[in-house]
């Protein structure tokens, strides 16, 4: 086996992911060979940034390296299908950001092809992989909540408050028809999934576009910056700001999430609650560090994380 200092990769996509993707493979000690942007002058420019010894001028001179092992896909969610069979039928390892597509018959073409290519392939939910959202899942299994029986909570963020914030995710031929759901509800859903076991079979939603018209610079806007371009021009927007969203889960569970964009002073905010028959829990990813367990009969309790 290889040590993992011996793993060559290479990001595509230069924005705001892909830049948080080169930082965690250099982490944990995987060599970063390259970069590709959107265009070889922005890929250029992020390299030189970042330290990285390669700008890549595009996908096919980024997978005729034969230094790289694994490619992490970062790039607008309209490429990621595309992008992914490329690197999967040059024999490369893929790590892709979600979606993997726009579509349902999308993603099942790509986890078709990935689970026959016998290649290492992953989506990247990192919330799961929290301590503590890891001892809530081990809790669950081991029946320390009793049955589950309500899954709560929301993801609230504020990026998009205002008429002039725009990126590429509001545009449904790019980001998807669903753009706050698609992009960070969709985070919600993967963890509470993953921590109850089960799946969801049905849902109901309120989805809403409070902002319909807004202001896209006529330069380049890499996600949350704070950078405002003076030239503009009036954008109509379909997708949604929010969403309120019941669940029904396979074994019984029922659920409910609120999820916006347009929540001011919440930065990056995922609640969760889940109750059973026996006890509760809940997490916030602004206070990751610590859960709270709720309890009938005793005192509740702060499960903080040993440092």
């Amino acid at each position: 086996m290889r040590r993992i200092a011996e793993v060559g990769a290479a990001v595509i996509g230069t924005g705001f992911i892909g830049t948080v993707h080169v930082e965690a493979l250099r982490r944990i000690g995987v060599q970063v060979r390259g970069v590709l942007g959107s265009t070889p002058e922005r890929g250029a420019a992020r390299a030189l940034t970042l330290g990285v010894p390669r700008a890549y001028g595009s996908l096919e001179d980024l997978l005729a390296d034969a230094t790289v092992d694994v490619v992490h896909v970062a790039s607008p969610n309209d490429l990621h299908v595309s992008q992914a069979k490329a690197i999967l039928a040059a024999g490369r390892h893929v790590v892709c950001e979600k979606p993997l597509a726009l579509t349902a018959a999308g993603s099942a073409e790509l986890v078709e092809l990935a689970a026959s290519s016998g290649l290492v392939n992953a989506t990247n939910f990192n919330i799961r992989h929290y301590p503590l959202n890891q001892q809530a899942r081990e809790a669950v299994a081991a029946g320390t909540l009793g049955e589950v029986r309500l899954v709560t909570g929301r993801y609230f963020q504020d990026w998009l408050l205002l008429e002039s914030d725009w990126n590429w995710r509001l545009q449904p031929d790019r980001g998807g028809v669903l753009r706050a759901v698609g992009d960070i509800g969709s985070h919600w859903l993967d963890l509470t999934t993953y921590i109850t076991g089960q799946r969801i079979a049905a849902v109901m939603a309120d989805l809403t576009t409070f902002i319909g018209t807004r202001h896209e610079p006529k330069g380049p806007v890499e996600t949350f910056s704070s950078e405002r371009s003076s030239e503009t021009v009036n954008r109509r927007i379909t997708t949604e700001d929010t969403a309120a969203i019941l669940l029904r889960f396979e074994d019984g569970a029922r659920g409910a999430v609120t999820i916006s964009q347009i929540s001011p002073g919440r930065k990056n905010s995922l609640q969760y609650e889940i109750d059973g028959s026996a006890a509760a829990l809940a997490w916030d990813s602004e206070q990751p560090d610590q859960a709270w367990i709720g309890h009938r009969d005793r005192p509740n309790e702060v499960l903080i994380r040993n440092p």
